[in-house]
C-alpha cells in the first residue's frame, strides 16, 4: 500500500488540477466531491517537510478525543486558535470525544460478538444543528474486522485536505489503535487484531484558495520514510494514552521515539 504522505500529495495534486471552483461562505476553494484516501493505520504521521505541522497538538488532540473531552481549556494550550470555533469559549458544540467515548462500548460488544459484523458503527453527527460555529465534518465511523486487520471506514461531510487531513488521520488511527487494544485485552496472544486500513470518504475534499500556494511547494518535497506504530501502542489502551500524553507534554525538540520526529 502507498504511504500516508505520497497518497496525501496525490490528493492535493488531484484537488488542484482537477478541483471544481465553490465558494462556501464566501471563501473560495476548489472540490471534488465524494473523494477516499486510504492509508496503512500503522504509519499515520505525514511526513511532508514543506507542511509544517504541530506534532504536539496532534496528540494533544488525540488524547483529548479519546478521554471524551470537550473543553477548551484542556486543547485550547496546544492550538491558540482552536478556542475560535467554541460557541460559549467553555466547550464545543460538535467535539468529537464525548460522541466517540460514549459509544465504544457498543462497537467492542458487536465486534466481540460477531468478528463479520458489519453493525460496529458510531455516529459523531447532530442531527438538525443549531447555529453553531463548531458543525461536526464527520458524520460516522464503521470498523470490521477482516483476516486479522481492523480497517475503520470514516465518512465526512467536508475534509480540508491542507489543515485537516493530517489531523484526522492521526486522530483516526488512534482511535483504531485504541479498538484493537479494548478487543487485544480479550485475546490469546496468538488471535491479537491490529490496525489494518482507514478509508476517509469525503462528501467534499477541499482546498482554500488561502493553501493553494503552500499546496503546490509541497508538491515538489520530497516525503521522509514513515516509521510503523510499535505493536504495544495497539496492544495496551494504558499505555497508548500515556505515549500520547508524553508527546503533548514533551519540550518542543524533543523526538518522539516511535515516529521518530
Amino acid at each position: 500500500m502507498q504511504d500516508f504522505s505520497r497518497t496525501w500529495l496525490e490528493a492535493v495534486n488531484d484537488i488542484l488540477t482537477n478541483g471544481d471552483l465553490v465558494a462556501p461562505r464566501g471563501k473560495m476553494t476548489r472540490e471534488i466531491p465524494q473523494r477516499t484516501i486510504v492509508v496503512n493505520m500503522r504509519k499515520p504521521v505525514l511526513r511532508v517537510p514543506d507542511r509544517s505541522l504541530s506534532y504536539k497538538f496532534m496528540a494533544a488532540e488525540a488524547f483529548w478525543i479519546l478521554t471524551g473531552d470537550d473543553r477548551v481549556e484542556t486543547i485550547a494550550p496546544y492550538n491558540s486558535r482552536i478556542k475560535d470555533f467554541s460557541d460559549d469559549g467553555e466547550r464545543f458544540f460538535g467535539a468529537y470525544g464525548p460522541k466517540i467515548v460514549a459509544q465504544l462500548p457498543y462497537i467492542i460488544e458487536k465486534l466481540r460478538a460477531d468478528e463479520n459484523s458489519r453493525q460496529a458503527g458510531l455516529t459523531i453527527w447532530r442531527e438538525c444543528p443549531p447555529q453553531t460555529k463548531d458543525v461536526p465534518c464527520t458524520v460516522a465511523i464503521f470498523f470490521n474486522l477482516r483476516g486479522g486487520k481492523l480497517n475503520a471506514h470514516v465518512f465526512m461531510r467536508s475534509s480540508d485536505v491542507w489543515l485537516g487531513v493530517p489531523y484526522d488521520v492521526f486522530n483516526f488511527s488512534m482511535l483504531s489503535h485504541l479498538v484493537c487494544g479494548l478487543l487485544n485485552g480479550h485475546r490469546l496472544a496468538a488471535d491479537a487484531v491490529s490496525p489494518g486500513r482507514l478509508f476517509l470518504t469525503a462528501a467534499s475534499s477541499h482546498l482554500y484558495e488561502t493553501n493553494w500556494e503552500d499546496a503546490k511547494l509541497c508538491l515538489a518535497s520530497q516525503v521522509l520514510d514513515q516509521v510503523e506504530t510499535p505493536k504495544l501502542l495497539w496492544n495496551d489502551p494504558a499505555y497508548l494514552m500515556s505515549e500520547l500524553k508524553m508527546i503533548r507534554d514533551s519540550r518542543p525538540g524533543d523526538a518522539c521515539r516511535w515516529w521518530e520526529l
